[in-house]
């Protein structure tokens, strides 16, 4: 995780428009450990994270935080990349429009109509799956945006 981690701290610090001895003065914590957190010389506890995210207002280090912390989080959350806003949104609505010009949501409903997915519907659902999964990436990198 160490190298994983190295920088996503600093990273969210710097864009927050804090120095390190005034982040570290928010959360009460020595510079010291706030520097050995942003260079991957020790990982910093949850708790200390959860403070971050709230003293930098950064939904994206929690999201990377967690995806670096086990693999079910990695496999669980989606991998959202810092973006513009304008370019989250973008890539959202595209997202959404892909979906339903595709008729994938009444493919859904049909496939889900009986309870069953049979087979035959394997495949067309794992598309639809992937196409969902592909929204809600999207959709968490406008939540996770600068701007929100």
């Amino acid at each position: 995780m160490q190298a994983d981690c190295k920088n996503i701290y600093q990273r969210a610090r710097k864009v927050a428009g804090l120095t390190q001895e005034k982040a570290a003065e928010m959360m009460g914590i020595s510079v010291r450990s706030l520097a050995d957190y942003e260079t991957g010389v020790r990982i910093p506890p949850n708790d200390t994270v959860e403070l971050m995210v709230m003293v930098y207002n950064s939904q994206l280090l929690a999201t990377q935080h967690l995806r670096n912390s086990a693999q079910f989080a990695r496999d669980l959350l989606p991998d959202v990349q810092e973006m513009r806003l304008s370019e989250a949104v973008l890539n959202l609505v595209d997202a959404i429009y892909d979906f339903a010009d595709d008729k994938l949501d009444r493919q859904l409903i049909d496939i889900a109509r009986d309870g069953v997915i049979t087979e035959d519907e394997r495949p067309q659902f794992e598309r639809i799956v992937h196409k969902i999964r592909e929204i809600i990436t999207t959709a968490m990198a406008v939540s996770c945006t600068e701007g929100s």
